[in-house]
């Protein structure tokens, strides 16, 4: 990967946690955010989306051989990307992190255009992804007319949005990434959106249902030697996580589903694509304890939507700085004694 993917992926992630851990302690009462929360939210968020997961999921792309962007493109969207968190931190959803956005929406269809010969190829995860990015995209002209009519649907829609992105989107172009086939492609399409709108705009019977196949499909990475012992260990526990949302088991509500997110993300996701753009992947013992500091912060918010007491919140925001300085110190050891200055050889 180019250096300049490396480093908007490492801006992406210090900056996206460290708002994460920022408001995770003012929710706790320990400091004053400053900012609107709503503000600080929506620019987190994005900044994880538009900021890693897609240009993780290029990564991916190139490693498995397809067309995925080149270094003028990245540039280009990661002033989109700034663009747009910069205007939701500031104004929320103003003009200026729609027309961000828009930019970063743009860059994801036109590079999902280049996989469109994937869809030939039955045993490639890669096939879903073009038809994942068109479907994920669907939900966002819905979202902005029901904003302001129906607050809840338009949650339901965000939900289902996220949801697509990570199912029927990059988890398909992270495994991708390591050779591994989880069937043919559209069983993981279909099964995947059916599961976003389980935990999203339209929890039913039949997509909880979809959920559950997909939860099945995922913890087959458990038997993946490839991904490690840690690695197959984090895709167990989202695929357990998921089919007990599918069989409700957790329930469906906002705080479990952060939870689950945050943990996929960081864990999985993140461990079984660091060899491939980490020079200096952490030894399996690291991986383990950056396993535990994120699973404390998901563990806390699940606890949050089972009703537990406050001190979730703490704990929440003491495993979210964790996970922060985890990631600071690993990405601090990417860089060679030869890239330093004189003077920090000294």
């Amino acid at each position: 990967m180019s250096g300049g993917g490396r480093a908007l992926i490492a801006a992406a992630l210090i900056g996206a946690m460290s708002i994460g851990a920022w408001m995770r302690w003012a929710l706790a009462g320990a400091l004053d955010l400053g900012l609107p929360f709503d503000h600080l939210r929506h620019a987190h968020s994005h900044l994880g989306y538009y900021g890693i997961l897609f240009p993780l999921a290029w990564l991916g792309w190139r490693a498995a051989g397809a067309p995925a962007p080149g270094r003028g493109a990245l540039i280009a969207y990661g002033i989109s990307t700034a663009v747009a968190c910069v205007g939701f931190m500031i104004s929320g959803y103003g003009g200026v992190a729609i027309a961000g956005s828009a930019a970063v929406a743009g860059f994801w269809l036109w590079s999902a255009f280049g996989l469109r010969a994937r869809l030939r190829r039955l045993a490639d995860p890669l096939g879903a992804v073009p038809l994942g990015v068109l479907a994920s995209l669907a939900c966002v002209p819905f979202i902005a007319i029901t904003l302001r009519r129906d607050p809840a649907l338009a949650h339901g829609l965000v939900s289902t949005f996220l949801s697509a992105l990570l199912l029927i989107v990059i988890t398909p172009s992270v495994i991708a990434a390591r050779g591994i086939s989880l069937g043919p492609w559209p069983l993981l399409l279909i099964s995947g959106a059916l599961g976003s709108l389980s935990l999203g705009v339209a929890p039913h019977p039949v997509t909880r249902f979809g959920l559950l196949i997909y939860a099945g499909l995922v913890g087959a990475l458990i038997c993946a030697r490839r991904l490690g012992l840690h690695g197959r260990a984090a895709w167990g526990a989202v695929a357990l996580g998921l089919a007990a949302m599918a069989l409700g088991a957790l329930p469906n509500v906002r705080p479990v589903a952060l939870g689950a997110i945050h943990f996929l993300i960081l864990g999985p996701v993140m461990a079984t694509l660091a060899p491939l753009w980490l020079r200096r992947p952490p030894p399996p013992w690291a991986w383990w304890l950056g396993h535990g500091c994120w699973g404390l912060m998901s563990a806390a918010l699940t606890l949050q939507g089972l009703s537990a007491g406050p001190w979730t919140w703490r704990v929440a925001a003491v495993g979210g700085t964790a996970t922060l300085l985890w990631w600071a110190v690993t990405l601090a050891a990417q860089v060679r004694p030869d890239q330093r200055r004189p003077d920090q050889t000294r």
